[in-house]
């Protein structure tokens, strides 16, 4: 899995106003996109999906002790030159328990699987290669190497060895690396305010039965759930009508947040007031048209730590601009070291025909098997969310041509569903 590597950004603060391709919009974005913020500390068990915010050291050798690996028996190998043989068992040892003495020439110790080998003893027989627990003597049936079924003191981590790095998402694994290294509370970085707002006179929110020339809001819960999916708790600002003053009051209450999502109003019509007001509240605007379908029309802007993103009205380039600009975006101001998008490479299943002048994602299914393939959901344009639901990542049909042959390898953008 790779992620795109990105040409330096070319200085002219006009570029905005030009129509520019997608690698070098992300990189714009990726540029301007400010990096983590504060930094907090939660509890092991809060901090899943929260990103590390400082390289963590070991404070212990793991395993702290010469620990047995199996339960058995632990012995010294000189004794098993010729199995089977007698041994005397001297001492039994549990998990968590301490030693008491030592194994010498012709002795055994009972042992459990964690417990710490006893002195003397350089070998531990599993228990089904032995007469069995429970006696004064043990016959071990099996020859074995010195150091079998021992994991020594520091085989995993020594004291002062790096356990993980800052800037990875804290998962299931890294919970329990924490623990062993007695990492509780945790620190991270603390998660941006993100807002939602959409925009429109014809939205109405989902419950409402749409009148004449209305359609339900979709982009809203879409980029709720979309944010909820980074691990971001979003505030909704509802929606706000085709009106000057009105668009202006909501964008300087989506500018109390960290980062603001806006839908609609950002393209070329009469009513699109999102790009001017945005300027007018001295947001730096530094994209506004990108050689890419679905979204060409994204703005994104920043006003100090602030970002805002103007994504389109139609639901599906709105879904799409959010996997590959907005997402990169918020990971840098989590405090992530991989940014994305996440791509990877597959055998396209099915012709795709588009016009040359723009960089396609086509929404695909993505199968796993000895050959990795995609296949392409045909649609009916950036309204169509059912098509939306049948894929599982996003085909990258490039720029300058017009169409792309089935069975050639394409890049394929990827998320968790499709993992």
């Amino acid at each position: 899995m790779r992620v795109y590597r990105f040409p330096a950004v070319r200085e002219n603060p006009k570029r905005f106003l030009e129509m520019i391709d997608f690698t070098e919009a992300l990189n714009i974005i990726i540029e301007h996109a400010p990096g983590p913020g504060d930094v907090e500390e939660v509890s092991i068990g809060q901090s899943h999906g929260r990103i590390l915010a400082r390289e963590i050291i070991s404070d212990v050798d793991l395993p702290p002790f010469n620990r047995a690996a199996m339960d058995g028996f632990a012995v010294q190998a000189s004794d098993l030159g010729n199995t089977p043989v007698s041994l005397d068992v001297v001492m039994d040892v549990p998990a968590g328990g301490v030693p008491e003495g030592r194994v010498g020439p012709g002795q055994a110790a009972s042992i459990m699987t964690g417990a710490p080998v006893p002195e003397g003893a350089d070998t531990v027989i599993m228990v089904e290669w032995t007469s069995g627990f429970g006696k004064k003597n043990v016959v071990i049936n099996r020859g074995a190497d010195k150091g079998l079924n021992i994991s020594p003191s520091g085989e995993i981590l020594k004291v002062g060895q790096t356990v993980l790095d800052a800037g990875i998402t804290i998962g299931v694994e890294e919970a329990g690396a924490l623990a062993a290294v007695g990492c509780d509370p945790v620190p991270v970085f603390a998660r941006p305010s993100v807002a939602v707002l959409s925009t429109g006179d014809e939205l109405v929110p989902p419950e409402e039965v749409p009148g004449p020339s209305q359609i339900r809001d979709c982009n809203g819960p879409a980029m709720l759930g979309f944010l909820r999916d980074l691990g971001l708790d979003p505030i909704d600002l509802g929606r706000v009508s085709d009106d000057l003053e009105a668009t202006r009051v909501a964008l300087e209450k989506g500018l109390e947040h960290d980062c603001l999502l806006v839908s609609g109003g950002v393209s070329a019509g009469a009513y699109d007031f999102v790009q001017d007001v945005l300027s007018n509240l001295d947001v730096d605007v530094h994209t506004s048209r990108i050689a890419v379908k679905p979204g060409k029309p994204t703005v994104f802007g920043t006003r100090g730590d602030q970002m805002v993103f103007g994504l389109p009205g139609n639901p599906v380039s709105t879904m799409v601009i959010a996997r590959v600009m907005v997402e990169p975006a918020l990971r840098k101001r989590l405090g992530c070291t991989e940014l994305g998008p996440r791509i990877i490479r597959a055998v396209l299943k099915d012709d795709i025909r588009k016009k040359p002048d723009r960089l396609w994602f086509v929404y695909g299914v993505l199968e796993l098997g000895l050959e990795v393939t995609v296949t392409p959901i045909k649609n009916r344009g950036s309204a169509d969310i059912p098509s939306a639901t049948r894929g599982d990542c996003l085909v990258v049909a490039p720029k300058g041509v017009n169409f792309v042959e089935k069975g050639t390898e394409v890049d394929v953008v990827v998320w968790n569903r499709c993992l």
